[in-house]
């Protein structure tokens, strides 16, 4: 016999399978499976994570063109061929203050077309990283607007090593080992921590740390607090101010 996940009634199900269906608010029953998840929300996250990679991929494409016009196949040789220009520019043999002034300034010009193409680059990275950290916080069950400043105050966590490879930092300053291919930590494995510290904050039930549901209401006394005072709190202030019955409003 083959159960279906949700059913409007139990008409034409066994008796003895109808134990395992749960009546819902909205109406219609659910078999209560452990880690299912609803066919909605598995859209939903697996359109952002598209979403994402596109952004990403078009991201890409933007670094690419810059790179290009350096002559540059990727931003690994960006050092090496500013540092192959500022070389040329030698002190001359004879002492010409003049000519020694418009060398200092070319210099100075070079570091500057530097630092801001490797700001560039940096912003870009930091910004299509965020968006794969929210949606991964968003499959662990926090929803949208918890899970971007649960993002936005734990991305000092992610850092990127000399080689541009992704790491998630322990408290000590090491990297966190974890399920990514080179056995370092990923945005999923950083993920799944902060839901299992702060599963008050969860909105969907079975989700990362076992959170449970949001209470079905939190009075007309709820206290109330604004985006900004909620990243001044600490983890625990969060998760004991969600307990409460706490809103964060914009």
């Amino acid at each position: 016999m083959t159960l279906k996940y949700q059913v409007e009634n139990l008409e034409g199900i066994d008796e003895a399978a109808q134990a395992f269906y749960k009546e819902q608010d909205g109406g219609g029953y659910v078999l209560q499976v452990e880690g299912a998840v609803p066919e909605s929300r598995f859209n939903e996250v697996n359109q952002k994570a598209v979403d994402n990679a596109t952004e990403a991929q078009r991201r890409r494409k933007t670094v690419e063109r810059v790179l290009g016009k350096l002559g540059l196949e990727d931003a690994g040789g960006l050092d090496d061929r500013l540092d192959e220009i500022l070389s040329k520019a030698k002190t001359p043999a004879k002492d010409d203050a003049a000519q020694q002034a418009i060398i200092e300034q070319f210099k100075a010009k070079a570091e500057q077309e530097k630092s801001a193409l490797q700001q560039q680059i940096d912003a870009m990275r930091a910004e299509s990283t965020g968006s794969q950290f929210k949606a991964a916080l968003m499959s662990q069950g926090f929803g949208e607007k918890v899970a971007d400043m649960i993002a936005k105050s734990n991305m000092s966590r992610v850092q990127f090593d000399d080689a541009g490879k992704m790491r998630i930092m322990q408290d000590n300053g090491n990297p966190l080992a974890g399920s990514g291919a080179d056995g370092f930590a990923t945005l999923g494995d950083l993920s799944k921590e902060l839901a299992a510290a702060m599963p008050e904050l969860l909105t969907d039930q079975g989700k990362g740390g076992g959170g449970k549901p949001p209470a079905s209401g939190t009075g007309s006394g709820a206290k109330t607090v604004t985006r900004s005072q909620f990243d001044t709190m600490s983890q625990a202030e969060r998760a004991a101010f969600a307990k409460s019955g706490g809103k964060v409003v914009d």
